[in-house]
């Protein structure tokens, strides 16, 4: 079977490329950004389902020094993981978050199908994963542009 086909798109199924998270004060958190992590959306035809489904951050050349990164500033709720909105994970480089299609269960796994749907969120909830992320600057915060990559994991077979 072919590799999993992801496309990231935010509440509004609007494709997200960056995610621009404006000016932050310190010891504040940024709007939070709602995505969902589709994998085959809209197909007619299956692909692999990605399993041990993750998120993480790296600095731009993937390394993890960067205070974003090693700071894990970026959190992420994932609300069929959590079972609510109010649970927030840091990441950061080897520390991670992950995330199951939001029709799956635990005892499916970290795992966002790649079956066959029509790409509606009502029908399709097997094959997306809904994530929120934020941003929480903390209050020793050294000022000035922060650019970091936030990376999704997984595999197929």
């Amino acid at each position: 079977m072919s590799a999993p086909i992801i496309t990231i798109v935010n509440d509004a199924d609007q494709t997200i490329a960056n995610w621009d998270c404006g000016t932050v004060q310190a010891n504040n958190d940024s709007a939070i950004l709602t995505v969902r992590i589709w994998n085959n959306k809209a197909q007619t035809s299956a692909v692999s389902d990605l399993k041990d489904a993750s998120i993480t951050t790296l600095d731009i050349d993937g390394g993890v020094s960067s205070d974003v990164v090693s700071g894990k500033w970026v959190q992420i709720n994932a609300p069929y993981v959590d079972g609510n909105e109010t649970t927030w994970t840091q990441v950061g480089g080897s520390t991670l978050k992950y995330v199951r299609a939001d029709g799956c269960n635990a005892a499916d796994g970290y795992v966002i199908r790649g079956t066959a749907n029509d790409g509606s969120v009502t029908n399709s909830k097997v094959n997306y994963a809904t994530c929120r992320l934020k941003v929480h600057v903390p209050l020793n915060a050294t000022p000035g542009v922060k650019t970091w990559k936030t990376r999704l994991n997984g595999y197929y077979v």
